[in-house]
């Protein structure tokens, strides 16, 4: 089951879930205690010390997430002028701490490791950006989400599903910097992708998934299959032409792009990480040494990108294939990834079309 399909909370347990939220912590931080205990004797036998990597760092971060929703309450303790720019700036900052924090836990006690493959380009100054982004793998959203945030200098504004409203911390910071929540059901579920890209401002980028959930395989057969059942053959035979990434769904690119056609495009890709799509193979390559998550973008000037919508999809469809083409020469049969060239390190080339 996905997180699409997960409900968000009612909105009277959404309000009694935020200040339970740090009792509830020390309650599973206590309960945690005697899984480290274990998974520090078990490391005598495990020599990657999973047990006690994954314990440790799942109390680490649930208190970043804690610490994240303590520093909202005390933003909004004081003088709350949501229309400020020295609040939005306030939360940004709040946010970009929290991904570090994120990124620097888990490459610590995972060895998740974020590398570029070419040198980026951020689109044109003074223009907004949107970033469409291969979604597979554990980690992908906060690799991707951390890399704008640090590499490009763009906080992303982003696409989530709503079960995520479940996370206090994730809600508050998010809803306040008016990310958008997609509705499990509702008549137009594209209204925030709308009204976010609408006000974005020149140094922002909105992040989007157009595969509308994490790439597997299992996925992928089950899409062919669906798709075969109900007689689009042309859709199911394009599915099968791509190994690595499922077709992009376009309403919520074009979407986007309507409301901003002044906005620059990024395609991201990235490998490494995308065959980890069950809990046992997770486990089986921890810590994630030797498996760096590789990244690739490519970047269009708004008049560059096509502005009809038949024929933007035809252009989003060419580009995932792609995506796909890029994946596949990074990555062994056993999903390992690769670079094609050696050679060439982040920063050898560009990225830029």
């Amino acid at each position: 089951m996905g997180a699409r399909s997960i409900p968000p909370p009612p909105p009277v347990v959404r309000r009694a879930l935020a200040p339970l939220w740090p009792l509830v912590a020390v309650a599973i931080t206590g309960l945690m205690v005697p899984v480290v205990v274990a998974g520090a004797f078990h490391a005598l036998v495990d020599r990657r010390a999973r047990l006690f990597r994954v314990a440790c760092l799942a109390v680490l971060l649930l208190w970043v997430d804690i610490r994240m929703l303590v520093r909202c309450w005390t933003l909004g303790a004081g003088r709350r002028d949501t229309a400020s720019p020295q609040w939005r700036a306030a939360h940004e900052e709040l946010l970009s701490d929290a991904l570090d924090s994120l990124m620097y836990y888990t490459r610590r006690w995972l060895g998740l490791e974020v590398e570029l493959t070419d040198r980026m380009h951020f689109g044109t100054e003074d223009h907004a950006l949107l970033a469409l982004a291969r979604h597979a793998g554990p980690f992908d959203s906060l690799a991707v989400a951390w890399l704008l945030a640090r590499t490009a200098g763009r906080l992303p504004r982003i696409v989530l599903a709503e079960a995520l409203r479940w996370d206090p911390g994730v809600d508050t910071i998010l809803t306040r910097l008016d990310s958008f929540f997609v509705p499990s059901a509702g008549d137009d579920r594209l209204a925030g992708v709308r009204g976010m890209a609408a006000s974005l401002e020149p140094a922002d980028v909105l992040l989007i998934f157009p595969e509308g959930q994490n790439w597997t395989p299992s996925r992928r057969a089950h899409l062919i299959e669906r798709l075969r059942r109900r007689g689009d053959h042309r859709r199911a035979d394009r599915a099968e032409e791509l190994v690595n990434v499922l077709p992009p769904k376009t309403r919520g690119a074009w979407a986007a792009r309507q409301a901003r056609p002044d906005a620059d495009v990024m395609v991201v890709a990235h490998a490494g990480f995308g065959h980890l799509s069950t809990l046992r193979s997770i486990w089986a390559a921890i810590p994630f040494r030797g498996r760096p998550f590789l990244v690739r973008t490519w970047t269009w000037r708004s008049a560059d990108v096509p502005d009809d919508p038949v024929v933007f999809a035809a252009w989003l469809d060419e580009r995932w294939g792609e995506v796909d083409a890029w994946v596949t020469a990074h990555t062994t049969p056993e999903g390992i990834p690769e670079l094609a060239d050696p050679a060439r390190r982040p920063g050898s080339g560009t990225s830029t079309r």
